[in-house]
């Protein structure tokens, strides 16, 4: 909702007529149907500072959805409903895709500045969490105050109320791994969640007085009982979620109450994985319409079920051992399915005796998807070559990025958006390997995967016919494949001195925190923010000459510190990232407030619906506003945040900046159902 002005004469051409040689005489319709076209996001915004009439007629949703028909940038990813096609996105929302896709593409290429900081409190503490891709939603691992009650909580983001929680689901104990993706079961759009739990496998060592929870996820454990694991995935239709999220009804509210108990159930338990060693690596997927899940059960066995055909059991694929590595300790690293061509793209490791090797040895390779038509449950070895593989490093992780392949059934305009932009909606996007070396250096090492046209393949059995907006849509007549030659040349980083990396890594930004270089704490102090841009990360191939790939020798220098400062001695308990807007989530230890970063611009509402900031002076309602509000104001719009200080309080720096912050006005404590 724009402004509201007393006095709306400017709107009218006939008392627009002192200065005939300005376009301000032409007639709206023309302004908006013919001038507007002409101009792009950037423009629109500075045209709209320009003058009540231009501020009035620049928030009509006929400008932007133009705009975003016609965008050359990727946008957001949006949820596959069709209350996101053309027709029922709203001004603002189109308003907020197209700024963030321009903000944060211009603010990540050169030097990044905080346009935006705020918090909200989640009510909890939480000890994991991961955003959905486009930064609607947030699903995070919680816990009462005595860390014994456990549940899986799902925020709405983009709320006029800051950020409220909608949904919530016990476990048995602390959630990690968490994974969530937009994904589509039986016809049913969704958000489809996968988590670990760990437990004490006998029941009568629950009672030993040792929290099972205190355990760190991604260490090797040497616990004192035998543990058990569980893969647990949910589907949460997104009719209900979106209805609960309605902003015409204030959260906590009665109405608001009784309209969420008519809904459906949020949470939909899917399937169960089970195993007696770690579960790692989880992923979701849709390959050719069905949603898939892949886990690693450690050392070396990957585990994949489609999940939307129950007769169709798991596939246990393990790898056999190197040829002369079959008595050496090996252990799969990384996973990531590539849908479209049907394999996995596996990182695996070979720890042989430092006569052999000075460093393990790290192989790479593609794996097939198993087409299980037997309908009992398959279990096979997997031979493997040791053709693709990095020697001359020790890796600590390795973090392989989303393909972005498009969803088969999206019923938003993403699919139709895509396909105006690159000529081919089911073009994926690059595929990453982000290595952590321990030695010799610590440091990152990255290598880039690049798809290249083939030939399409006959559909796999089962596979169902793609939908965008209802309408069948085409299967795409050439397939995207990766493959392990066409790639970028490995480019690796040195750490800055007595510190290491912590990565998280994205498809096209990726962002880095320092830790000092002998932290071994799963909270470990922070000490910067870094990102990372390569411009090899954006290309549509590698570096040619000649039509052969070529190694760029000049230096590059893609890592930069980040003009933001953490309190000496903060620590985290959980971070997670959103590349595609540019929103890092921070949550440090026994504290229910998320501390929320945003690289992107977007426009912002107060709880009334109306567009901040408010100026007193054009708008009469907002002189009460900020009277009753005004202890609440996280920040000042003439105050840009430039970090926190140990009590979790904002600190500002003395220029002024475009960054302000949200009125943070609604419930208390939320009621969930």
């Amino acid at each position: 909702m724009p402004l509201r002005f007393p006095d709306l004469s400017f709107l009218f051409t006939k008392n627009r007529t002192e200065n005939k040689c300005s376009i301000d005489v032409l007639p709206n319709d023309v302004l908006v149907d013919g001038v507007f076209d002409y101009l792009d996001v950037v423009e629109i915004l500075r045209l709209r500072r320009a003058s009540k009439l231009y501020y009035h007629l620049t928030h009509h949703a006929v400008v932007w959805k133009r705009l975003l028909q016609r965008c050359s940038l990727p946008l957001p990813p949006l949820p596959p409903t069709a209350r996101h096609n053309l027709e029922n996105l709203t001004g603002l929302e189109c308003e907020r895709l197209l700024t963030r896709a321009h903000s944060v593409d211009k603010i990540w290429r050169t030097s990044p500045k905080f346009y935006d900081l705020w918090r909200f409190d989640a009510y909890y503490q939480i000890a994991h969490m991961t955003m959905l891709p486009g930064g609607q939603y947030l699903v995070a691992s919680v816990c009462d105050r005595d860390r014994e009650d456990w549940w899986v909580v799902v925020y709405a983001l983009d709320s006029r109320y800051n950020a409220v929680p909608v949904l919530r689901e016990a476990t048995r104990s602390k959630a990690y791994h968490l994974t969530a993706k937009y994904l589509t079961l039986n016809g049913v759009h969704g958000i489809m969640l996968s988590f670990v739990v760990r437990l004490w496998k006998h029941r009568a060592h629950w009672d030993q007085g040792i929290n099972i929870n205190e355990y760190a996820p991604d260490t090797d454990l040497d616990p004192p009982f035998p543990m058990k694991y569980e893969c647990h995935t949910y589907h949460i239709p997104l009719a209900a979620l979106e209805a609960q999220c309605d902003p015409r009804m204030v959260p906590n509210s009665q109405e608001c109450i009784n309209h969420a108990l008519a809904q459906a159930k949020g949470f939909n338990h899917v399937y169960l994985m089970r195993s007696c060693t770690p579960i790692s690596s989880v992923s979701l997927d849709d390959v050719y319409g069905v949603p898939c899940i892949t886990a690693v059960k450690q050392p070396m066995t990957i585990m994949f079920k489609p999940l939307a055909l129950p007769s169709i059991p798991p596939s246990m694929v393990t790898l056999a051992p190197f040829h002369g590595h079959e008595d050496f300790p090996q252990r799969i690293k990384a996973v990531r399915p590539l849908p479209l061509q049907r394999q996995w793209l596996v990182f695996h490791e070979s720890r042989v005796p430092q006569v052999l090797s000075r460093h393990p040895i790290m192989s790479f390779q593609m794996i097939n998807m198993p087409d299980n038509k037997t309908g009992n449950k398959l279990e096979y070895v997997q031979p493997t070559q040791l053709e693709y593989y990095l020697s001359d490093d020790t890796f600590a992780e390795v973090y392989i990025t989303e393909h972005s392949t498009p969803n088969w059934f999206d019923d938003s305009i993403a699919p139709s958006i895509r396909a105006n932009r690159q000529g081919d909606a089911w073009r994926p996007g690059t595929v990453s390997a982000f290595l952590r070396t321990t030695s010799p250096d610590d440091g990152l090492l990255r290598m880039t995967f690049y798809p290249r046209q083939a030939p399409a393949e006959a559909p796999p059995r089962g596979a169902a016919t793609p939908l965008c907006d209802g309408r069948p849509l085409a299967a795409p007549a050439r397939v995207w494949k990766y493959d392990l030659e066409w790639c970028s040349p490995v480019r690796f980083i040195t750490a800055h001195q007595n510190c290491k990396y912590r990565i998280l890594a994205g498809a096209r930004r990726t962002l880095l925190y320092t830790v000092a270089w002998d932290a071994i704490s799963a909270t470990p102090e922070i000490d910067a923010l870094h990102r990372y841009y390569d411009s090899e990360l954006e290309a549509d191939a590698p570096e040619l000459r000649d039509g052969e790939l070529f190694v760029d020798e000049t230096p590059r220098y893609p890592v930069r510190r980040l003009p933001f400062q953490f309190p000496g001695g903060q620590r985290m308990e959980a971070v997670c990232w959103d590349d595609t807007i540019g929103r890092v989530c921070f949550v440090a230890p026994e504290d229910s407030r998320v501390l929320v970063l945003d690289f992107a611009k977007r426009p912002k509402e107060d709880f009334l619906g109306r567009r901040l900031p408010i100026a007193p002076e054009q708008d009469q309602d907002a002189m009460l506003v900020e009277e009753i509000f005004d202890d609440d104001a996280e920040d000042s719009p003439a105050e840009p945040v430039t970090g926190v200080d140990a009590a979790g309080n904002m600190q500002h720096a003395a220029s002024p900046d475009s960054g302000y912050a949200e009125l943070e006005a609604g419930p208390s404590k939320p009621h969930f159902l």
